[in-house]
């Protein structure tokens, strides 16, 4: 296979993985729908970040020493479990209290808050270490030149910014915000189970 050929399979591939839902699609859709565009694409950027990181971690081998010491990916998938785990619980006691007064409502959180959300959503998930080395594994052969890996990574950054920036707009829209609005309590009761839900099947996942 020619390496563009390669690339363009990894392409379709990365961006069907990148757009089934998951954590990261939960939380853009909540921080863009409450917060608007520039807080949706901050979570973005985000998460975006932590897939780079990801890419690097696997490239740079890592997954030969979870493989030499199994207990550091346990730990950190059950790290990662319960970091989601309270984000849901969050998102589920935010959707039971009823609203503050506008006197009383807390400052907005700022851009490096959604920022550091998406970040952290995207790092405390260690299967992304499984998938990106599965991925790299099946079209990238070791020893790969340097520039198809940096084209492997840059495929990667673009499927994140393509996918959660529309979907960080899409549900930043004013007519998504006010339908949000009206049912915000059942929205986010429902995003914090799914949440709780990615949580619990991260902690009790056996591989």
């Amino acid at each position: 296979m020619s390496p563009f050929s390669l690339l363009a399979s990894l392409f379709a591939v990365d961006f069907l993985a990148t757009v089934s839902p998951g954590p990261a699609f939960v939380v853009v859709t909540q921080v863009a729908a409450r917060r608007g565009t520039r807080a949706g694409l901050a979570t973005m950027l985000g998460i975006l970040i932590s897939a780079l990181i990801w890419c690097a971690v696997v490239l740079s081998g890592l997954t030969v020493l979870f493989r030499i010491a199994p207990w550091l990916y346990v730990a950190m998938k059950i790290g990662g479990g319960l970091y989601l785990g309270y984000i849901g619980f969050l998102l589920l006691r935010g959707g039971k209290r009823p609203e503050p007064k506008p006197a009383n409502r807390a400052p907005e959180p700022s851009l490096a808050h959604s920022f550091r959300k998406g970040l952290l959503v995207g790092l405390t998930n260690p299967k992304a270490v499984v998938y990106f080395s599965s991925i790299f594994t099946l079209f990238l052969k070791p020893g790969a030149p340097l520039w198809l890996e940096g084209a492997a990574a840059a495929i990667v950054a673009f499927d994140c910014i393509a996918w959660y920036g529309f979907v960080g707009v899409i549900f930043s829209r004013e007519r998504v915000r006010r339908l949000y609005g009206r049912l915000k309590r059942w929205v986010e009761r429902a995003a914090g189970a799914v949440m709780l839900g990615f949580g619990l099947r991260l902690v009790l996942a056996r591989d």
